[in-house]
């Protein structure tokens, strides 16, 4: 524009004043706080997650073996994680309790689990393997049939001899002994009179079934054995 000899130039203000700045803030903008940023804590989180897989598997019989393994694991990684967790404001701190928590009862089932199975087997073992004892056998007492009843002696009256062996010239006297045979209602019997030795040997006998009967004992004999049931005295 041309006033009076002036040439006046209108000037505008830059853009920025009126429509503000394409980049930055316009003066007098208050810019928020951003909050800080949230640290994480891998170790805590790998602890909670074996130490939960560790529990689950032990609540499955047979495969819940694999927990022995697993579930310390995912304990000791809490652990370790928990440590962690007070150097980073607490990140993970719950996670890591919890991995804790997980792996202890991870391993109190495994335990159950073991202790359970040791009995069933002790209890098996038990009730089929039973103590035999070997049954006693007595060996049958057996007694040889005899022909024919023992004789038995009968009392002989004073001075006479009945079964037994007597010693000549201390216990019998020399001389000639008589019997009247064996008692006849005893059936079949048999009695003898044996002249011995010193040493037992037969010098000659005397014997009956039924009458009477007679022996010379001699000074010179040792003994004299009287069999069955017969009585000897001396002949008249």
């Amino acid at each position: 524009m041309i006033s009076r000899g002036f040439v006046v130039t209108q000037q505008y203000p830059p853009p920025y004043q009126q429509y503000g700045a394409p980049y930055g803030q316009p003066p007098g903008y208050y810019a928020p706080p951003q909050p800080p940023q949230q640290q994480s804590n891998g170790i805590a989180t790998g602890g909670f997650v074996v130490a939960l897989v560790g529990a689950v598997l032990a609540l499955v019989p047979f495969l819940g073996i694999v927990s022995w393994v697993i579930s310390p694991v995912g304990l000791v990684l809490s652990i370790v994680g928990l440590t962690a967790a007070s150097r980073k404001g607490g990140a993970g701190r719950g996670l890591a309790t919890a991995g804790i928590i997980l792996g202890a009862v991870g391993l109190l089932i495994c335990t159950l689990w073991a202790i359970g199975f040791a009995g069933a087997v002790s209890e098996s073992n038990s009730g089929t393997s039973t103590s035999y004892t070997a049954p006693s056998y007595s060996a049958p007492s057996y007694s040889a049939p005899s022909s024919a009843a023992a004789p038995t002696s009968v009392a002989a009256p004073a001075g006479s001899f009945s079964q037994g062996t007597y010693t000549v010239g201390s216990e019998i006297a020399p001389g000639r002994y008589r019997t009247d045979g064996p008692p006849t209602d005893e059936g079949f019997s048999y009695c003898s009179a044996s002249r011995q030795t010193t040493d037992g040997s037969s010098i000659g006998s005397e014997g009956t079934s039924g009458g009477a009967a007679y022996v010379t004992v001699r000074p010179g004999d040792g003994q004299v054995e009287f069999y069955g049931d017969c009585v000897w005295s001396p002949a008249s």
